[in-house]
């Protein structure tokens, strides 16, 4: 519908009037509440009416509020067109190529392609002979919406893709996948750009006082890793590829702490063949229904091996999982019955040892392991390793040791002589009178 009439027909004629009441019946039909707001040019929709009279006769007096052809705010998402009308005709007979923006931002040859094949695909139908509004990324772009709406999968939707492409006629060009789809709505993606930083978190590479540095100027760590066999830039070959570097004295493996050098030195047979294996052991509870009103608990066990590097012995693939104990309770103090068959595996890789066989070396040999280490939160380190983690001798560290206190009226456990743990010089040492002390600092 043509709704000119609203800014340059007169308010007193046949016209406009009609145009009114067409208003408030779409009004009165989309109402949420006893109210309606008033789109004259003085209310602009900020004030509500329970009266469509009321209304009526602002609309008739002042107008209607300036750019307020489709009336959002009364339930309508677009504007309605006449038979004879084309909402696409003026964008189709856009020469887009002599607009300001493509002479400004599509200097690059290749951007300018992927506009230019993405206009052609708005004008594209959807299939040969395809009568109305059905183009290929009018239709590409409401599917992709529907999805998001929904949360499909890329997967689903590929299929789904298929299948509607199987339904249409021929010659159709509706894409296949959901990758296809992304590059019809989206030809054109967002520029990544690399910046190097500082090993120490210092600066940013960049700018022209600093992107061409090969040293941090603040604490003088080098940009980038050397190795070890590396001769540098030869003249005549090009540059090699040089990695951004990470150089401090930070524990960044347990192999760099001392709890690895001093099983070395126990166990100098376990330690001789690198082949052996140092397990970690995790575990710890979850709820897999995601229901907080649920007291289901099931608990996971992993082993991961700190044989490898780094940057791969928390990958996935390298984690296994021995145990999974089922709910609906937590095992509590009762998870080494449930821990009995991987102790028994671990006690016969430690004692005796697997036959295993060694690609790389062509040989046989008895593969050994060892538990280096659990990775768990407080209240697990009580199951898994039998000690009590609360009451009179909550410290794991101290153990008997422990200096504890039962309140009688707060009905709770207090722990004291922490100050034993400062430093020898430190002024808390002397202070025996304020903190209760039963034993020389």
């Amino acid at each position: 519908m043509n709704r000119q009439w609203i800014y340059s027909a007169d308010r007193r004629s046949e016209e406009f009037i009609a145009g009114v009441h067409q208003f408030l019946s779409i009004a009165k039909r989309n109402m949420d509440s006893r109210f309606i707001r008033c789109p004259c040019i003085d209310c602009k929709n900020q004030k509500e009416y329970s009266s469509s009279r009321d209304i009526q006769m602002h609309l008739m007096r002042r107008g209607f509020m300036p750019n307020y052809v489709c009336w959002a705010k009364h339930g309508e998402s677009g504007v309605m067109l006449e038979d004879d009308e084309d909402d696409e005709e003026e964008f189709h007979n856009l020469d887009y190529a002599e607009h300001p923006f493509f002479e400004k931002y599509c200097d690059n040859e290749n951007v300018r392609k992927k506009l230019e094949r993405m206009m052609e695909d708005h004008k594209t139908p959807l299939y040969p002979d395809c009568k109305g509004s059905h183009k290929k990324l009018r239709s590409t772009l409401e599917l992709l919406q529907w999805k998001a709406a929904n949360g499909i999968s890329d997967k689903a939707f590929t299929q789904l893709l298929k299948l509607i492409k199987e339904f249409l006629p021929e010659g159709n060009k509706l894409p296949e996948t959901t990758y296809e789809a992304k590059k019809v709505v989206c030809p054109i993606g967002l520029e990544v750009q690399k910046i190097h930083a500082c090993p120490n978190d210092c600066i940013l590479y960049r700018g022209k006082e600093l992107e061409h540095l090969e040293a941090c100027p603040v604490c003088k760590a080098s940009r980038y890793k050397i190795r070890r066999n590396d001769s540098g830039d030869v003249e005549g070959e090009p540059p090699r590829k040089r990695i951004p570097a990470k150089e401090d004295d930070m524990l960044r493996h347990p192999s760099d702490g001392s709890q690895w050098g001093k099983v070395d030195r126990m166990y100098p047979q376990f330690a001789e063949d690198a082949r052996n294996i140092r397990f970690g052991l995790s575990t710890d509870g979850m709820n897999p229904f995601s229901e907080m009103s649920s007291s289901h608990s099931t608990w996971h066990v992993t082993l991961c091996m700190y044989n490898l590097p780094p940057w791969l012995c928390l990958k996935r693939k390298f984690i296994m999982m021995p145990a999974l104990i089922q709910g609906p309770k937590q095992p509590g103090n009762d998870i080494d019955v449930y821990l009995q068959p991987l102790v028994e595996e671990l006690l016969e890789l430690w004692s005796t040892g697997v036959r295993m066989w060694d690609e790389y070396k062509q040989e046989d040999f008895d593969l050994h392991a060892m538990l280096f280490v659990t990775i768990n939160d407080w209240p697990a380190l009580s199951n898994l390793s039998g000690q009590s983690n609360k009451g009179f001798r909550a410290y794991t560290h101290c153990l008997d040791e422990t200096d504890s206190m039962y309140l009688k009226h707060c009905r709770k456990v207090v722990y004291m002589e922490n100050r034993r743990f400062l430093f020898c010089k430190h002024l808390l040492r002397k202070k025996r009178k304020a903190l209760r002390s039963s034993r020389p600092s």
